[in-house]
């Protein structure tokens, strides 16, 4: 296959009853235009590998490697396999919307580098629970509403909100993980160090980087990408707090092979510790870690994981030791108060509207996340009144911020 407008990448390992669903979703878009590129590393029945072969579609490129390769790694790989001029990266449970290809012809028109939708369309498989919920989710479609508008912000200033909550998340930065990215800029990114990717979290890192780089990006609110949310998934896993643990025990990080933890984080796995871990490798390869509010990250994980609070008191002493900024005690206690507040107040919101929909239209409940991806077109369709997407885009004004 040519160079093409847009790739959409997956990297994948043991999920082929997620994967399958995912890429068939992709190929059902009915565009010459994009490359779907798949990495994967199972080492199992490997459904997927002969469910690709039979598909005879030049716009897969489908790649099994034998080799168990850490989450990072794997991601890295999937990405050197892109050629479009713009790339999206997605889980092996999301999706994207067809207009994803008139959201790229848009940004290629105007030279955007960096456009990122907001979340507002979601999926959660059949086998997805929660602590709070059960099985409410399950097989459910959300869609919040949206207005289309285009906003446009300095990446720097967005890197330094990042540093002060202590990168937990990457709303309002830069994404490659559901979003577009111009591969010219991934590849300016790769060639400072040769890799694209640090550290546990390849979303949370893709997202620094692009900050590192400066410049412009901009927010539509429209959702071209619809995340996933798989039983089998670490969304899935966090969902049932079933997410943390040990360094060694985790079978998501047992890949990684030398892995670097620096004595200031906290030592256990968890969603706070993974993406903070990510950012922080990354600040220190490509800038340096300067600014970023380690005592955030300590509050959190005291307040969220208590039965690791050993390990979270030995990383706060260790950064003590170091002279790091912001990590005193009142620093801490001033952060505990905050994590604290938030926590009161997200379930003061859960009592004053309970239910799992957190205000958001159930569109459909369908079995996989290919019939979600036709549900999900049928209703932007629908709220776009029959008009071209990309000639609303064309004729939308840009919020500076």
């Amino acid at each position: 296959m040519s160079d093409c407008l847009l790739s959409i990448v997956i990297a994948t390992h043991n999920r082929s009853k997620y994967a399958i669903s995912c890429v068939g979703s992709l190929l059902s878009i009915s565009s010459d235009e994009i490359q779907v590129v798949v990495h994967d590393t199972s080492n199992d029945a490997c459904e997927l590998a002969a469910w690709a072969e039979a598909q005879k579609d030049p716009r897969l490129t489908y790649v099994h490697w034998a080799e168990r390769l850490s989450m990072t790694e794997n991601h890295e790989k999937a990405l050197k396999l892109a050629i479009g001029e713009y790339v999206c990266l997605i889980g092996d449970d999301d999706t994207v919307s067809s207009y994803i290809v008139d959201v790229t012809k848009f940004a290629k028109i105007n030279g955007i580098k960096l456009i990122t939708p907001k979340v507002k369309a979601s999926y959660y498989w059949p086998d997805f629970k929660t602590k709070n919920y059960g099985s409410a989710h399950a097989g459910r479609i959300y869609l919040s509403s949206f207005d289309l508008s285009l906003a446009k912000y300095d990446v720097r200033d967005m890197l330094a909100v990042a540093k002060a909550g202590a990168f937990q998340g990457t709303d309002g930065m830069p994404k490659l993980y559901h979003g577009l990215v111009s591969r010219a800029l991934l590849e300016t990114i790769t060639a400072h160090n040769g890799t694209l990717l640090y550290g546990t979290s390849p979303d949370m890192s893709a997202a620094v980087s692009l900050c590192l780089e400066g410049g412009e990006y901009y927010l539509l609110d429209f959702p071209f990408t619809m995340p996933g949310g798989g039983g089998g998934s670490n969304s899935g896993r966090s969902a049932t707090g079933k997410h943390k643990g040990g360094l060694e025990k985790d079978p998501h990080l047992a890949p990684f092979k030398n892995l670097n933890w620096p004595d200031v984080m906290p030592r256990f796995f968890s969603v706070e510790t993974v993406w903070g871990h990510a950012a922080w490798e990354t600040l220190e390869q490509r800038e340096t870690t300067e600014g970023y509010n380690l005592a955030r990250l300590y509050a959190l994980c005291f307040f969220h994981h208590p039965d690791y609070a050993r390990e979270t008191f030995r990383a706060w002493r260790k950064a003590a030791s170091h002279r790091a900024t912001g990590v005193g005690t009142v620093s801490l206690l001033g952060e505990l108060v905050s994590v604290g507040g938030r926590y009161v107040l997200a379930k003061l919101k859960r009592i004053l509207r309970p239910g799992p929909s957190n205000g958001a239209e159930v569109v459909a409940v369908v079995n996989d996340v290919s019939q979600a991806r036709d549900k999900l077109d049928q209703n932007l369709e629908h709220k776009l009144n029959g008009d071209s997407l990309f000639t609303r885009l064309v004729d939308l004004p840009i919020l500076e911020k």
